[in-house]
């Protein structure tokens, strides 16, 4: 079995307002949204280091640097394992990409959902689009790993192809495309964001000729069911299963444990219990087996997408 992977959304606060925000507390006003001090954080961490070894985390959020010990929690979680940064690059200047990396970050992923200062207004409630098209460059003049990270909607559909022409251009590593998946924000604006297979299609054309086209590798991050979309149709596109609750994992803002960044069910408190043991729990298992039905185990495509999205299975169940 793989190590553990982990996202750490280090906060719950964002100076973005998103309409497609899949962060559970948007949607579940119960959540507890406090923020760890860092040295409950240190011990949280320390408690799961020496539970396990996990093979990289990312720190997320909200917006990762809004947290005032972010400098501070990259260098403690670089010392023991591989460390990203997921964010929307509003605060991104020189000075914090250079401390960031000196500090351990190895990548970036960066939210671009267009380029179009119109469209990034109206879905991420932002006129600072300028700003992270900067944060683009910099990242790659720091010498850097990056992502750039695309959410298909349905206000953003024809903007792909400018975004994959631009992460080309400003040399990023990668480009991550996921579908809209309705969870936190977005529940309120179902009908404004949501995508048909049809539309999806559409993406997924265009991607692979940009990939082959630009020779650049083209990441499908929400796993799609093969009977929904045939993988094989688009072979420049690096279509996953889904490994949430398996070897990708989520501890939010006060050290709780999730499956996934949009699943809200808690499994436990990492700081009262061990991870080895969490990870078993019958709830974990339940969910693992979400994306797995009857239709698959006679399904010739499931080895290639272990089922599709759990979430989104046990969503629409």
């Amino acid at each position: 079995m793989k190590k553990p992977y982990f996202i750490y959304e280090i906060t719950a606060r964002c100076n973005n307002n998103c309409l497609y925000c899949y962060n559970v507390w948007k949607e579940e006003h119960n959540y507890d949204q406090r923020e760890l001090s860092f040295d409950k954080t240190k011990e949280l961490f320390d408690k799961l280091f020496d539970d396990i070894s996990p093979s990289g985390i990312t720190i997320a959020g909200g917006e990762p640097l809004l947290h005032p010990n972010i400098f501070d929690v990259v260098l403690l979680l670089s010392k023991k394992t591989r460390v990203g940064i997921a964010t929307n690059g509003l605060l991104l200047d020189e000075e914090k990409i250079s401390k960031l990396i000196e500090n351990g970050v190895i990548y970036f992923e960066i939210s671009l959902p267009t380029l179009n200062p119109g469209t990034y207004k109206h879905l991420c409630g932002s006129e600072q689009l300028e700003i992270v098209r900067k944060a683009v460059l910099l990242i790659k003049n720091g010498g850097s790993k990056l992502t750039i990270s695309f959410v298909a909607t349905k206000l953003n559909l024809e903007d792909i192809s400018d975004v994959i022409d631009l992460s080309f251009a400003f040399l990023a590593d990668t480009v991550a495309i996921n579908r809209f998946v309705p969870g936190g924000r977005g529940l309120d604006y179902l009908s404004e964001l949501s995508i048909s297979d049809k539309e999806l299609l559409q993406v997924l054309v265009i991607a692979d000729k940009k990939s082959k086209e630009y020779k650049m590798p083209i990441n499908i991050t929400i796993p799609i069911e093969s009977c929904i979309i045939n993988h094989k149709e688009y072979p420049n596109l690096n279509f996953g299963s889904c490994v949430c609750g398996k070897e990708k994992w989520v501890i939010d803002p006060f050290g709780n444990l999730r499956t996934c960044e949009q699943n809200p069910q808690v499994i436990g408190n990492l700081l009262s219990s061990n991870f080895s043991e969490l990870s078993q729990s019958e709830s974990v298992k339940s969910f693992q087996e979400n994306n797995f039905s009857i239709s698959c185990e006679k399904c010739g495509r499931f080895e290639n997408c272990g089922g599709g999205c759990r979430f989104v299975r046990s969503h629409k169940t």
